[in-house]
């Protein structure tokens, strides 16, 4: 666990990093917005054979992010999503999450 999280904050080997912001004044909303294009972005790369994980972690450390990125003190830092060409030989590219049954998840409300 400890090297895997160690892994986040070397971009689990991606040469590339994109760190999304949002204005803080737009609180949740803008952090939704964040999402949504979090989304579509590692969407389009994977159309493109680009392999993308979005990392939350990163912006644990929005500290450091901001001073070596001249982050504005108005701006959230959202997270990070490094990305690059996958690495198929690597364990970590096989491993899958179990997810949620929908009605453990989803409620549905009839009127």
């Amino acid at each position: 666990m400890a090297r895997c999280y160690r892994d986040n904050f070397r971009l689990f080997g991606a040469p590339h990093v994109a760190v999304v912001t949002t204005e803080a004044r737009l609180g949740a909303y803008g952090v939704l917005d964040c999402g949504a294009y979090v989304n579509n972005f590692m969407l389009g790369a994977a159309s493109l054979g680009v392999a993308a994980i979005a990392q939350a972690a990163l912006a644990s450390k929005s500290h450091v992010l901001r001073e070596q990125l001249q982050i504005l003190a108005d701006r959230h830092v959202v997270c990070g999503v490094s990305f690059g060409y996958a690495d198929a030989s690597h364990p970590a590219n096989a491993f899958r999450t179990a997810r949620a049954s929908l009605h453990e998840v989803l409620t549905l409300v009839k009127e």
